[in-house]
């Protein structure tokens, strides 16, 4: 791999880190804006490199067959020409039972009361109550060649993986096989 290349892959790496460790929504949209901006330029150093390497297809049509990354890609592209909003805020909230794995239920209390409760359905539940900060809030990309909609397993709101982070990490597995595809 070339120097541009490696560099890249370390700025997608390093903004993927950022956007893991982020705890405010400023620092999550600058470290999401970032990953957008190295993980498409380590696609596009891949694809550069691809004819010295006698590699055969381009990192760019694996990229437009995958949702997921297809969701990067428009990202990228509304974010760099100001075509639309890659990250709105998702306000912090507390999650109340929003994880699963509890079985809700009602009696009656001995003075006539209503008492809700919430029976774990396995030994070994998730957290019943938990808070969610601020983070970001994947929109659908809508830009000249359509509407690009978030891919539908990342579509979430709350979860143990915020979901850019998750999209992130997938980008970035991928920008890591093509690189050792290439590397040989």
């Amino acid at each position: 791999m070339s120097d541009a290349s490696n560099h890249s892959i370390e700025r997608a790496r390093h903004a993927y880190d950022a956007l893991a460790a982020a705890e405010t929504y400023a620092a999550a949209k600058d470290a999401w804006e970032d990953f957008l901006i190295h993980w498409h330029r380590g696609i596009n150093r891949c694809d550069a490199l691809r004819p010295r390497n006698g590699a055969h297809g381009r990192s760019y049509d694996r990229v437009t067959a995958d949702p997921a990354l297809a969701y990067l890609r428009a990202a990228r592209n509304a974010d760099e020409h100001g075509l639309a909003p890659v990250a709105t805020l998702q306000e912090s909230a507390i999650a109340i039972g929003a994880f699963g794995g509890y079985e809700p239920g009602i009696r009656t209390g001995a003075s006539g009361e209503v008492i809700y409760t919430f029976t774990p359905t396995s030994d070994d539940p998730p957290p019943f109550i938990a808070f969610v900060p601020e983070h970001l809030r994947l929109d659908a990309i809508v830009d000249r060649a359509g509407t690009f909609p978030v891919p539908p397993e990342y579509d979430y709101e709350v979860g143990e993986i915020l979901p850019a982070v998750a999209l992130a990490q997938h980008g970035l597995d991928f920008l890591m096989s093509e690189v050792k595809n290439l590397s040989g």
